[in-house]
């Protein structure tokens, strides 16, 4: 987690808490057991947000693992077939050389 996650999170928690006691004394007397519950909502949202975004983040790096491993084998067969065609074109053409020679005999 990034020190800027830790900072969002505690500004949601303290904004809860000072919206939810300005609205409560807007309405009467404030109850302690109201404004806790609202931090601990408001706490639970951003941890639930911190978490998630922390398998986003993990989930992305396991696809570029992977995509970087598919690339790495696209590449070898790539190479690997390069060379089976070469061996065959030069069979291929030395074949052919030997057949042009036999014709011409």
């Amino acid at each position: 987690m990034d020190i800027k996650d830790i900072g969002l999170a505690a500004v949601m928690i303290l904004s809860s808490i000072i919206l939810t006691n300005k609205w409560l004394t807007r309405l009467g007397d404030s109850d302690t057991i109201i404004v806790i519950s609202a931090m601990l909502l408001a706490g639970s949202l951003a941890a639930m947000i911190l978490l998630i975004d922390m398998r986003l983040r993990m989930i992305e790096e396991a696809i570029e693992a992977k995509e970087r491993s598919i690339r790495i084998n696209i590449k070898g067969v790539e190479e690997s077939l390069e060379k089976k065609m070469q061996s065959f074109v030069e069979k291929t053409n030395y074949t052919m050389g030997e057949f042009s020679k036999r014709i011409y005999r």
